[in-house]
């Protein structure tokens, strides 16, 4: 895929004006890179085409501040040797986007992704007589109702995705929460190393020994360090029933004598340790 010298390719999950587009841009724009943003149809797409080196990086969101973890990203996260090296915690704003500025009463049939439908579950739920269609990506769902043209179809989806296609707004901020947050990060082919005096986050997954008291035992690591853990979460371990995988973020670098210590005492504790990387810690703005 040719492109200039100084171009970064930055690979995100569906077409202009989806979140994660936005998070690229916000992201790569305080770095002062310039940037080239390519969407895929999936997150596998997308990371495999990180993998082969078409694009630079790729922005995976990761977990919402109202729907919580997106189990597939973790999932992709564990199995393909990727580096975590950024994140970005995009502002999500709803808007319902119609082919026609119509009332919204007229509506009988709106679009979007699977979770941007469950963030406004009480708005779609006061709409009379209305279907609701999952689709593939919200600004996807902006493209099929521009091409449908039918003024009784409206998608759920970004403001910007409603300017770049020329649709009108019918109703804004629809979310059940008006605070709503999507943690992207952005992912890279191998890791990278920032100033030490720059905050940053530590994301990693490990499978403990089955038998009790061996998580306390991993998270003691942490504690006994001063290393604050800002997230934990499980999964089931693939092909192994009733087993998990543990996923961890925590304050800290890997290039601190702290971290380099915990780490390798949690090796010797765990039946399985990757670090996913280090990275500066993003903030939401919400104080």
């Amino acid at each position: 895929m040719p492109h200039t010298q100084m171009e970064l390719l930055v690979g995100y999950q569906g077409t202009e004006g989806a979140y994660s587009q936005l998070a690229a841009k916000h992201h790569f724009d305080r770095r002062g890179d310039l940037v080239r943003a390519v969407g895929y149809h999936s997150f596998r797409e997308m990371l495999e085409a990180l993998k082969s080196a078409e694009i630079d990086y790729a922005v995976l969101p990761i977990e919402n501040s109202i729907a919580g973890s997106i189990n597939e990203s973790y999932d992709l996260l564990a199995k393909m040797g990727l580096s975590l090296v950024g994140e970005e915690y995009q502002p999500i704003a709803h808007c319902l986007i119609g082919a026609a500025q119509v009332p919204v009463s007229e509506i009988r049939r709106v679009y979007s992704h699977p979770v941007a439908l469950a963030q406004c579950g009480e708005f779609l739920e006061s709409l009379e007589d209305c279907h609701v269609e999952a689709f593939v990506d919200t600004a996807m769902a902006v493209e099929k109702v521009k091409q449908d043209a039918d003024p009784h179809q409206a998608a759920i989806a970004s403001e910007q995705a409603a300017l770049l296609h020329g649709l009108p707004i019918l109703r804004r901020d629809i979310a059940d929460h008006p605070e709503n947050y999507t943690r992207m990060v952005i992912v890279a082919a191998g890791p990278e190393h920032y100033d030490p005096r720059v905050p940053c986050k530590t994301s990693l997954i490990f499978s403990t020994i089955h038998e009790q008291g061996a998580l306390a035992r991993c998270i003691s690591i942490f504690a006994d360090r001063g290393l604050n853990l800002t997230k934990i979460e499980s999964r089931p371990k693939p092909h192994s029933p009733f087993e998990y995988l543990f996923y961890v973020d925590f304050e800290g670098s890997v290039d601190r004598r702290t971290t380099q210590e915990a780490l390798k005492e949690l090796e010797s504790v765990t039946t399985f340790l990757t670090v996913l990387g280090s990275y500066p810690i993003g903030r939401t703005g919400v104080s």
